[in-house]
C-alpha cells in the first residue's frame, strides 16, 4: 500500500492506486476533502503537475493495524530542492478508507520558484470551517483525552508519548530535556531540519504566543512495534493574533515520532501552512 502511494508521485501510477480506492474513500489534502475516485484523481493530477516524477530520497513508515502513516521526501535529480509529504490513513490492508495527506507547501513554493501568495492562489477551496464551540477554559473539569485513550502502547512508549503530548497540551516545557535525545533530528514544516530540540521549543513558544486560549486535541494515534515509531494525528485550536485581528482557527498536524530506548531520536512535525493561511485568510508567514 505504501509503495502504491510513492509510485503515484514518482511514476504517475494512477491506475495501480485507483484499485485501492473505494467509492466511499475520502482523501483530505490542503484542507479540502475529496470523495470517491473521480474527485480524488483530480487531486492526484494536480500534484503530478506541480511536483510529480521526482525521486524518492527519504521514507519513514508507521505500520499499524487499521491505521498507518508514511512520511517521505521527493527530490530533484541534483537534490537541490525537495518536497515532503505525510499521509495518515485508515485502511483494511487492501483498500483505503480515509486518508489525510499533508504536503509541506512552503517547500512546494520553493520547488516551483513561486511566492507563497502564488501557491495559496493555486490551492483548492478549503472545506467549510466547523470549529468546536467547546472551550476548555470554560469547562475545567471536563476530561481531556491522553494518548493511552486513543492507542494501546507499551508502558515505556506510552510514558514518552504522554510526556510529548503534555508539552503541547499542558505546556510542560521541562519535558523537552527528559524525552528528546540531544542529537534528535527534528523537521518542522516551514522551518526545516534541526538537531536537538531547541528549534522545536522555540517554535512551540512562538506558536502559542501568537494564539490566545490555545488548546490541543488528539484525533488518532498509530504505533509500529517493529520500528518503535508513532504517528499522531492532532490539531491545535485557538484565537490567532493576525496583526490587529483575532481569528478563531484550527491547525491540523501530523507528527511522526521515532523512538530509541523510549527517547525521541527523530520527529516530523507536518503542517500545510499555506492551506491554513488560505482557509482562514491569514497573513504569511504564520509564525
Amino acid at each position: 500500500m505504501f509503495n502504491k502511494l510513492i509510485e503515484l508521485y514518482t511514476k504517475g501510477d494512477i491506475a495501480q492506486l485507483s484499485q485501492s480506492i473505494l467509492h466511499s474513500t475520502s482523501w483530505k489534502q490542503h484542507d479540502f476533502t475529496a470523495y470517491g475516485n473521480m474527485q480524488i484523481e483530480k487531486l492526484w493530477l494536480k500534484s503530478l503537475e506541480q511536483f510529480g516524477f521526482l525521486t524518492l530520497s527519504k521514507k519513514q513508515v508507521v505500520q499499524g493495524k487499521e491505521f498507518s502513516a508514511i512520511y517521505f521526501e521527493l527530490a530533484t535529480d541534483n537534490e537541490e530542492k525537495s518536497i515532503s509529504l505525510t499521509l495518515f490513513l485508515e485502511h483494511n490492508n487492501a483498500h483505503f478508507k480515509r486518508l489525510h495527506c499533508v504536503i509541506d507547501t512552503t517547500k512546494l513554493a520553493q520547488l516551483l520558484a513561486l511566492t507563497p501568495e502564488q501557491v495559496i492562489a493555486q490551492l483548492p477551496a478549503p472545506d467549510p470551517l466547523f470549529l468546536s464551540q467547546f472551550d476548555h477554559q470554560m469547562h475545567p473539569q471536563s476530561y481531556h483525552a491522553v494518548p493511552q485513550d486513543v492507542c494501546e502502547m507499551p508502558d515505556g512508549v506510552n510514558q514518552t508519548i504522554t510526556q510529548w503530548w503534555n508539552i503541547w497540551q499542558e505546556k510542560h516545557l521541562a519535558s523537552f530535556d527528559k524525552i528528546y535525545s540531544k542529537d534528535a533530528e527534528i523537521n518542522v514544516a516551514g522551518i526545516g531540519v534541526n538537531h536537538g530540540f531547541f528549534a522545536l521549543r522555540k517554535f512551540q513558544l512562538k506558536l502559542h504566543n501568537r494564539m490566545n486560549r490555545s488548546y490541543c486535541q488528539l484525533e488518532n494515534i498509530c504505533f509500529d512495534s517493529d520500528k518503535a515509531s508513532v504517528a499522531v494525528q492532532w490539531h491545535i485550536d485557538g484565537d490567532y493574533l493576525d496583526g490587529d485581528t483575532i481569528k478563531r482557527i484550527r491547525i491540523p498536524v501530523i507528527s511522526i515520532i521515532e523512538l530509541n530506548d523510549n527517547m525521541i531520536v527523530a520527529e516530523q512535525f507536518q503542517v500545510d501552512w499555506l492551506a491554513i493561511c488560505k482557509g482562514y485568510n491569514l497573513t504569511y508567514p504564520f509564525a
